[in-house]
């Protein structure tokens, strides 16, 4: 979501948010897709400093920032949306260091026909 004023609304928002003892709070961080390009992307980092509850990241990771993000400190967890679509062993490919199958167009994401976009993305040989 972007506004002139993002940065000031998702810190305040995220302060506000941490004081409801919530289960987590779940951040987009706008480091790929989307993003509004009205400054620069707020990061794990600036969340942290406002909300000390369970903190989890999504957009852009790869293993190696992930794992880098949760080792700083910034992040409890990141979620894996597109890179998990197309690699539904996504964890096993992580865990055994087994190359990405590329990403998947994004009009295949659960086409509503049949099992393309669901059954039909290939495990790793």
């Amino acid at each position: 979501m972007g506004s002139p004023d993002y940065r000031e609304q998702f810190t305040f928002v995220a302060s506000q948010l941490d004081r409801f003892d919530l289960g987590y709070l779940h951040v987009m961080d706008g480091l790929a897709f989307g993003f509004h390009k009205l400054g620069e992307p707020m990061t794990l980092a600036e969340f942290c400093k406002v909300f000390h509850g369970p903190l989890i990241g999504n957009c852009g990771y790869t293993q190696e920032t992930a794992e880098k993000a949760i080792a700083d400190g910034h992040a409890d967890l990141i979620a894996f949306g597109r890179p998990f679509i197309s690699n539904p062993d996504l964890v096993e490919r992580f865990k055994n260091g087994w190359p990405l199958a590329p990403l998947a167009p994004m009009s295949d994401w659960y086409s509503p026909i049949g099992e393309k976009g669901y059954t039909d993305y290939s495990r790793h040989q």
